[in-house]
């Protein structure tokens, strides 16, 4: 059974991760922009569902439905791809046992965030009728790539405070 503790800081974690989402829909007013932030909650998604397992497919799917609500896209897009995605690593992590190795797990992420932006675009693409551009996209996997090194150090040290076990 869970402590009040415990039950408490799980609940924070996926606070934030809500406030990652937050963050990525956000409208920037800074000239070109406005698309192109790292995603965090990508991030946060691939840290606590893959390598944590703390994130239940019921939260992941439902942060899914709020992204593309608030974004616009059809509903279910991106909660499809982050489910899709997690069980696939999930699945290729109980495999490879590679949890501890940080470049192992950086280019497990560069992978996660590739396929992810790929499987969206396509699905939207369908929904529009045209291929849309693949310039945001490309660029958002560059700075998320390079934004992760830190974001884990981050991770790292909420997973040590707020999950010791």
């Amino acid at each position: 059974m869970l402590s009040q503790k415990s039950i408490s800081c799980i609940l924070f974690l996926h606070i934030i991760a809500i406030l990652f989402v937050i963050i990525n829909v956000s409208d920037i007013r800074i000239v070109g922009l406005s698309g192109l932030l790292p995603l965090f909650d990508l991030m946060i998604i691939f840290y606590f569902a893959v390598f944590k397992n703390k994130f239940s497919i019921w939260f992941i799917f439902l942060l899914g439905i709020w992204n593309d609500a608030l974004n616009g896209n059809p509903l279910g897009t991106t909660a499809l791809c982050y489910i899709l995605l997690i069980k696939f690593f999930s699945l290729l992590n109980s495999k490879l046992m590679i949890k501890d190795n940080f470049k192992h797990i950086w280019q497990q992420f560069i992978a996660f965030c590739f396929l992810f932006l790929v499987m969206k675009w396509m699905i939207l693409s369908v929904f529009n009728g045209a291929f849309c551009s693949i310039i945001t996209p490309s660029l958002q996997l560059i700075l998320s790539s390079l934004t992760y090194v830190l974001m884990h150090k981050f991770f790292d040290f909420l997973s040590d405070k707020l999950l010791e076990e």
